[in-house]
């Protein structure tokens, strides 16, 4: 018996001996080795992100890139602050009627397809857009302006709504922080977007800008075919509960907050060049103070994603947003019940103050959308995140459609401080909606509180009983 123990003991330390000795040399061999590859997972999010920030960022800096002088351009071809309007905010009305069906499309067209037109569409246009100063100065100069800018608005469409489904459908654990990514790249090309423009336009004329912008577009088009990949996720059959999903308390709140947020970005890019025209600024100190509020919103965007993603409610990120917002829209003008003329650095310090609101608007309320939409039983997959994405492009282009148009019909008839006002009103009256839903949440989240504790006290026939009488 003490023989066999002993041969026992000396056959496990031989063994041990033997598996010390092939972790060493595993141990020397991993250090011979480069370092491993990351998952593919990980590189297919690398892609994502790479691909469609470049794309946002270019087709971002298109939409906002006429802004510090084609207002002044315009009126030299015969156009009032009334048409240039209109020829702003056409851009934005394609994308209200094109992003449901787009939306529509997810569950069945490939969204890299969906994108890759968009970016080649934009990309066109945007240089089309260029040739305009060879047309002749009337009607013809305001009707070719509306088309191009129509088929701008047929790419931005594609791009958006397809955007926000991938990168839903993509970072499922961090939708928020993904999401305001974008927004950054989006916010970022809205810097670029004026100063540059502004830039180029001081050295090359109406012409270079736009060539310059749609030929990053276009040479995205190349990296996005190769880099984009195809989105995996689940495609559903089946008809989707539109109405139920549409007529919700939060989501009607989330779609107004992002139009307010549009609408004050669209009366700006319309509005802001002719107000500034009192200080004899140059194109490029004009094209940097555009870009004011989009710096703000790129820089900022990442933080609101990031106290969403940790749990913060998005409703009260929402009022502390828009509450900014109220008070630069005050002195921005301002308005014309204070007593004090505008200064460049009350413009300015009003542009840095709406920027933080509206950072903090626009990705509480994506985020806030989402969440409340799988919080109510939709699914979890890529037809919700189509719905979603959709009503956010819907929200954003109703908002930038009436922003530009509005604008130009106030500063045709009241002038920007009285409009300063309207736009006040408007974001004030949203305010005001806003409390009242979260005041009658909270009640109603109390009630049923109160409901459930007084059921759970009483015999269990008797709470049967209750609840059959509250369902009648």
């Amino acid at each position: 018996m003490t023989q066999a123990l002993e041969v026992e003991q000396s056959s496990d330390k031989r063994l041990e001996a033997e598996e010390t000795q092939q972790e060493t040399e595993e141990c020397i061999t991993r250090q011979d080795l480069p370092p491993p590859l990351p998952p593919p997972r990980d590189w297919k999010r690398l892609y994502v992100i790479v691909s469609l920030t470049y794309a946002n960022f270019w087709m971002a800096s298109a939409f906002s890139l006429q802004a510090p002088f084609f207002p002044r351009e315009a009126e030299l071809k015969g156009a009032t602050p009334t048409q240039y309007g209109f020829v702003f905010s056409v851009f934005e009305l394609v994308i209200i009627i094109m992003s449901p069906i787009y939306g529509k499309m997810i569950p069945r067209v490939s969204p890299k397809f969906l994108i890759t037109s968009g970016v080649l569409v934009g990309g066109i246009a945007c240089c089309a857009f260029g040739s305009l100063d060879y047309v002749p100065a009337g009607t013809p100069y305001i009707a070719l302006a509306f088309v191009v800018r129509i088929f701008e608005g047929f790419g931005a469409a594609s791009l958006m709504t397809a955007s926000f489904t991938i990168i839903a459908a993509t970072f499922p654990d961090t939708v928020a922080t993904s999401f305001s990514l974008m927004e950054t790249a989006f916010g970022l090309g809205l810097i670029v977007g004026p100063t540059i423009g502004g830039a180029l336009y001081q050295v090359g004329g109406f012409v270079t800008p736009f060539v310059v912008n749609g030929g990053f577009l276009l040479l995205g088009f190349l990296i996005l075919s190769f880099l984009l990949p195809q989105t995996d996720a689940e495609r559903p059959s089946g008809s989707r509960n539109l109405f139920g999903f549409l007529f919700d308390g939060g989501i009607i709140s989330y779609t107004f907050s992002i139009i307010t947020c549009l609408l004050f970005i669209g009366f700006n890019s319309a509005t802001l060049e002719p107000h500034l025209r009192q200080f004899n600024l140059t194109p490029v100190i004009l094209g940097v103070i555009f870009v004011i509020t989009g710096a703000i919103y790129a820089l900022t965007t990442p933080i609101w994603g990031k106290i969403c993603d940790i749990g913060a409610n998005p409703l009260l990120i929402n009022v502390t947003g828009s509450i900014l917002v109220c008070i630069g829209l005050l002195f921005i003008g301002p308005v014309p019940f204070f007593q004090f003329n505008a200064t460049v650095w009350t413009v300015v310090g009003s542009l840095v103050v709406i920027g933080f609101g509206l950072s903090a608007k626009l990705v509480s309320s994506f985020v806030g959308a989402l969440q409340n939409t799988v919080l109510r039983g939709f699914p979890d997959n890529l037809a919700t995140y189509g719905m979603v994405s959709a009503l956010f492009s819907v929200a954003c282009s109703t908002g930038a459609f009436i922003g530009p148009s509005l604008g130009g019909l106030l500063l045709d008839t009241t002038g920007y401080r009285m409009g300063t006002v309207i736009i006040f009103a408007l974001e004030a009256g949203f305010l005001g909606l806003l409390l009242l839903y979260i005041l009658f949440g909270a009640l109603k989240k109390k009630s049923d509180k109160e409901a459930c504790e007084r059921d759970a006290l009483l015999p269990r026939s008797v709470a049967r009983r209750s609840y059959s009488y509250s369902s009648v």
